[in-house]
């Protein structure tokens, strides 16, 4: 009891920890136990999806997503032949052909780049007169047509509109020697058929002329007869460098100079992007011939090439505005895309079942309550639609489940700044449809997995760093509220998306602030919540503000009348949790010593939250280390790759050494606690049972454990527990391992006597 309180905070134990509790049900569906039986999610699981979604932030060259009145960027026509397209002229049903302007194809023989299948595009058109070029819009398919055709005739060539179909194009709109280039819609192409091909074809060839049908048909070349080939996008970095060098022709500038920045200057590989469209390859180099001439700097550069990406964006939502059939495909895609933002670099399925749900709630918002959800056919090939038309790759990775690694198969945008232009965009542009988006980023807090709710928890971060008061006043500060033990995962969701929106320079003030007030004045909810959001990045760049805070949320019997009963509070166990987080992430010298500070306070409060701090970091392995503190870029202060499972504090010597006496004092007054002490000594087990399994942890532990003993009641204690191990009757240490532990301290023992 303290010797200068009132009121002291009961001493947890295990079945304390487990019954009537608000703070320690896990948001896992398969939960690991933590320091005194309480239950919380793998933190392999919730580091690992906490730092992939670090990236969605508004900061650096992406911070114009910050202002919603940006214009849109001004590129001149010299661009234009990638984005080639005219407006329907009539719905007659008649053919209007339009004349390509000679400037437009002398631009292209000067810059294009063949495609790597450009020699059989070429002899396909000569023998067949007609040449259906397959690809997906934005891959330069108008431009390889256009050089085709440049390359067969003398004459004019034509861009070709209609509302009628293929069949009806007869003689009277052929002309002699003369190029046709036709763009036919999904369901035009769907329509041709490879006998009304062969009739055209014959009446091209009466008159000499030569017609390019582009489309996209998905894996369908092979029902249209020798007709049809893909069309694939031309090498980027070539393309790049044709048009560097027709943009420096007449300036003093060293091309070769400026491809050679290009390739060694990460800041300009990331504003080329990594599959960027040929229309945006060809303008990047634009603005980096400007650059070349002195005319902009790379800030620049980068800026406007994230506004390409934008671009993007906005042709994509474009789609939302399409004719009434249209809508359920284009909201499925929509929301598809929406979710990876969300959930970038995350397993497909995650994705997928995410934008499926994300999907229902929009077509009830644009339809009603009775509008079916999206459908597919059961043997679609989703992932063949969704990726290409999402700019999305599929690439080989792991994930983290139950604190194993398990290999999957992980989708992501091929460029890292999609999501947050994205849902920036849709903040900004689409108000109703943030509405449903923010209603189903409220929805997924209820996910028992922490890949979607601490995913969903940083894209809601990222609404409030957009708009404080209405995201935090509408979606986050109810969530905080959220009470009882149902209410706990949704008070970390609101916890983690604050930490988010705190990364916005702009709003980490203010957020900050707000969590003093809930220490101050807030419900034991609110105050769950502060003590929670402390241990992320908010905390680590406020450290001594931070445990601070978590001194006192950790201490609530200290805030009760000498008339109030103390009882057990959740607080005490979020609050030293986040402790431990603030070491994981990095801030080691500063939280041992306050720790240390701690266990020397006359407050029996105090003395407790320092043993359950303790308990945690006891706890805690190395891969919560290895992720968190990656993931704060402090890479410096790693430990080797395969000391991921051995125990934090373990690792943690490993690499820093000067730490060992710190360290082993708190352990060791932790260890020798006569109120709880026995929580630790069950951590410590732990220690014991990793180390059993790599002979490596086991020499790190054995040379560990004689720092553990200042006295001979010290040695008993470890030696007690090493017996109790080899008697265990469900999993009993080996008689192997006990020895090199029993030999550490007796030798250790025995000279300490001497």
């Amino acid at each position: 009891m303290s010797d200068d309180t009132t009121t002291a905070t009961p001493s947890p134990d295990p079945s304390a920890a487990n019954a009537g509790k608000s703070g320690t049900e896990p948001p896992d569906s398969s939960p690991s136990s933590g320091p005194g039986g309480a239950k919380e999610p793998d933190q392999r699981d919730l580091g690992e999806a906490y730092a992939r979604g670090k990236r969605l932030t508004t900061d650096g060259t992406m911070n114009f997503n910050r202002d919603a009145s940006i214009e849109d960027l001004q590129v001149g026509d010299r661009y234009i032949y990638y984005n080639y397209n005219y407006r329907s002229f009539s719905d007659s049903g008649t053919f209007r052909a339009v004349p390509v302007r000679e400037e437009v194809l002398q631009w292209v023989r000067s810059r294009y780049v063949p495609v790597a299948n450009y020699a059989d595009l070429l002899d396909t058109l000569n023998q067949m007169q007609i040449l259906v070029l397959n690809g997906r819009p934005g891959t330069g398919r108008f431009t390889t047509a256009l050089r085709l055709l440049d390359s067969f005739v003398s004459g004019v060539i034509s861009h070709v509109d209609s509302a009628d179909d293929l069949n009806k194009f007869d003689e009277s709109h052929i002309e002699d020697d003369r190029g046709y280039l036709m763009e036919l819609s999904r369901p035009q192409a769907e329509a041709l058929t490879e006998r009304v091909l062969e009739a055209l074809s014959g009446r091209l060839a009466l008159k000499g002329a030569y017609l390019v049908v582009i489309c996209h048909r998905d894996g369908q070349d092979h029902m249209l007869g020798g007709f049809a080939r893909t069309c694939p996008p031309p090498n980027i970095d070539e393309l790049v460098q044709r048009h560097l060098t027709e943009e420096l022709r007449d300036d003093d500038c060293d091309v070769d100079d400026v491809l050679q920045q290009l390739y060694t200057s990460d800041d300009l590989r990331v504003a080329l992007g990594a599959t960027p469209k040929p229309a945006e390859a060809a303008q990047i180099a634009g603005f980096l011939a400007e650059m070349a001439r002195g005319e902009i700097v790379l800030s620049e550069v980068e800026r406007r090439a994230a506004l390409l990406v934008r671009r993007q964006v906005e042709e994509w939502f474009a789609e939302l505005s399409g004719p009434v059939g249209t809508l359920p495909e284009a909201i499925r895609m929509t929301a598809f895309r929406i979710s990876l933002a969300v959930f970038h670099v995350s397993e497909y399925d995650v994705v997928v079942k995410a934008g499926a749900m994300l999907a229902t709630t929009l077509l009830k918002k644009a339809k009603g309550d009775h509008a079916k959800k999206p459908e597919e056919s059961l043997f679609a090939e989703d992932h063949g639609v969704n990726l290409p038309a999402s700019r999305a790759t599929m690439e080989d990775g792991t994930v983290s489940f139950g604190g194993l690694e398990t290999p999957t198969k992980l989708v992501m945008f091929a460029d890292d700044r999609f999501p947050v232009v994205l849902l920036s965009h849709l903040w900004h542009r689409h108000h109703k449809l943030r509405e449903a988006v923010l209603e189903w980023l409220t929805d997924l807090s209820d996910d028992h997995r922490p890949m979607v709710w601490v995913r969903a928890a940083q894209a809601m971060g990222l609404f409030c760093s957009l708009s404080f008061s209405s995201t935090f006043t509408e979606n986050i500060g109810p969530l905080a509220e959220a009470e009882g033990e149902e209410g706990e995962r949704r008070r970390w969701y609101a916890a983690i998306a604050l930490d988010h929106a705190a990364r916005d320079e702009r709003i980490a003030g203010p957020v900050f602030e707000r969590l003093q007030e809930w220490r101050r004045d807030g419900s034991e909810a609110q105050q769950w919540t502060a003590a929670a959001a402390l241990g992320y990045d908010i905390g680590l760049d406020r450290i001594d503000d931070a445990l601070r805070e978590l001194r006192v949320l950790g201490t609530p019997s200290e805030r009760l009348s000498a008339l109030q009963k103390a009882e057990y509070s959740d607080l005490v166990q979020v609050a030293s949790r986040s402790i431990a987080n603030l070491l994981t992430f990095g801030a080691v010298t500063t939280v041992l010593e306050r720790i240390s500070e701690w266990t020397r306070s006359r407050r029996q409060s105090v003395r407790d939250l320092a043993r359950w701090s303790i308990a945690y970091l006891i706890h805690r392995r190395g891969y919560s280390r290895h992720v968190l503190v990656h993931a704060a870029g402090r890479s410096d202060l790693l430990g080797t790759a395969n000391r991921m499972r051995w125990p934090l504090l373990l690792a943690l010597l490993e690499n820093e050494p000067d730490h060992t006496r710190g360290v082993s004092e708190l352990v060791r007054w932790g260890l020798g606690g006569r109120d709880h002490g026995e929580v630790l000594h069950d951590q410590f087990r732990r220690w014991v049972q990793v180390a059993e399994k790599d002979p490596v942890c086991l020499d790190a532990l054995a040379a560990f454990m004689p720092h553990l003993i200042l006295g001979h009641s010290d040695f008993r204690r470890l030696q007690h527990l090493i017996e109790r191990m080899r008697r265990d009757w469900s999993d009993p240490l080996s008689e192997d391992t006990a020895l090199v532990l029993e030999n550490s301290i007796l030798l250790h023992d025995e000279r300490t006597a001497s």
